[in-house]
């Protein structure tokens, strides 16, 4: 009987031990939180099965490696177990929004989804709950690193940019891990690029290619799929051109699954957006405020930025520096951004690119809310964007996102009162 070292017991950890115990397999578990030791079981067992927050430079991995273990991830081992259709969908930014509106139309159109990886739940929990028909999977690179046999039945790669280079050894191994999601689809499967970036038309599979930058046609604000009708601009109600795209994604999928696209565009209309996705939380005397938490990476930033008109953003930005370069960002601010509040570890990277006569350092996100209030005139947006990862200052982006919508109620209401 093979035996399983399942290493890190967050969600994804606890839900894989969970199904391999459930399987029959001999399972050991443990976690550097804990103060566990691997060491003494490591020989002992045929598989390691990794948290994707454990980096390839940890020294279990570097031994399981020496020791000529396979190293899994729990998607890889999940997805042995799944006998539905797999949907995987990555990408530097956008992957939860597709993912969720990729669900949410297959739902509409009587297909049975769930949506999970990345995303909520882990496949091993969608699969001890009784798995479903279609499991639609945000995948990241952590995770498409220790992927093996995974073979999703439609796949989309959407954008590509710097990222997650505090955990990758390069950026080269950051596109290579995004490739592995889709290396043994074959001429029966499906694989959308949401974008004509060389790196993602280059994407190693055997599958159907489409690319939604050519296959779609807009006409007087209808968006149209090989003739087919998707959906009108008019409908949307999440902001950004990105947004526009991640819509024909989840779109060109729910097709390719057998989805009637009559029904497609209730539920865009109906379709809000994520929380601290470009989210609108408030507008006080013609000044709308945006919260963008999840934005963690300079590309997403310059996304959510391109939304908004010239001149007349007030930023908040900044966080956990990842060694990003944030020249990304220098075309885009300079045209949109009228003043800057910049926070965290990459303030002083961020103030030498927007400049320190339109941008100001400060200590706390609290003061940056303060003086963006202070800074607002009617017409004005309120953008927090970090373009960055919040362990420097927060538990996570969903934790620094409920802040930012704590401190925005709090000063309104003593604005108002």
């Amino acid at each position: 009987m093979k035996s399983f070292l399942v290493w890190g017991l967050g969600r994804s950890g606890r839900a894989v031990e969970k199904l391999l115990k459930t399987k029959g397999y001999k399972v050991f578990s443990g976690d550097d939180a804990r103060g566990d030791r691997w060491e003494g079981i490591l020989e002992e067992v045929d598989a390691v099965v990794l948290s994707p927050g454990i980096p390839p430079k940890h020294p279990l991995w570097k031994r399981a490696l020496e020791l000529d273990k396979e190293i899994l991830g729990e998607l890889e081992v999940a997805w042995r177990f799944f006998k539905g259709k797999t949907v995987a969908i990555t990408g530097t930014d956008g992957k939860s929004t597709t993912v969720r509106l990729t669900r949410l139309l297959l739902e509409s159109a009587g297909i049975e989804a769930k949506e999970g990886g990345n995303i909520g739940k882990p496949l091993s929990e969608l699969i001890l709950e009784g798995p479903p028909s279609v499991a639609v999977l945000e995948v990241s690179s952590f995770q498409g690193k220790t992927l093996k046999t995974f073979k999703p039945d439609v796949g989309s790669f959407l954008n590509f940019s710097e990222d997650h280079l505090d955990w990758h050894p390069s950026l080269e191994d950051y596109l290579e891990s995004k490739y592995r999601i889709f290396q043994n689809q074959g001429p029966q499967d499906i694989f959308v690029a949401g974008s004509d970036q060389e790196e993602i038309l280059k994407t190693p599979t055997k599958a159907k290619k489409i690319n939604v930058r050519k296959a779609v046609e807009i006409r007087n604000g209808s968006i149209f799929y090989e003739g087919t009708f998707l959906f009108k601009r008019e409908d949307l109600n999440v902001r950004g051109e990105h947004n526009l795209w991640n819509t024909v994604v989840a779109c060109v999928i729910a097709l390719s699954l057998g989805a009637d696209p009559s029904t497609f565009r209730e539920t865009i209309r109906n379709f809000k957006g994520l929380d601290f996705r470009l989210q609108k939380v408030a507008q006080i005397g013609g000044i709308e405020i945006y919260n963008d938490s999840k934005a963690t990476t300079p590309n997403a930033l310059k996304t959510a930025l391109e939304s908004f008109p010239d001149g007349k953003v007030i930023l908040i930005a900044g966080g956990k520096d990842k060694g990003a370069d944030f020249d990304l960002i220098k075309e885009v601010s300079s045209r949109k951004v009228k003043r800057a509040f910049l926070i965290g570890e990459t303030r002083e990277k961020l103030l030498k690119v927007i400049g320190k006569d339109r941008s100001e350092a400060v200590g706390s996100l609290e003061d940056a809310v303060k003086k963006a209030f202070e800074s607002a005139q009617e017409g004005d947006v309120i953008l927090f964007s970090p373009g960055c990862s919040s362990f420097d200052m927060f538990e996570s982006y969903v934790h620094r996102g409920r802040v930012f919508n704590d401190l925005i109620i709090s000063l309104c209401s003593k604005r108002f009162s």
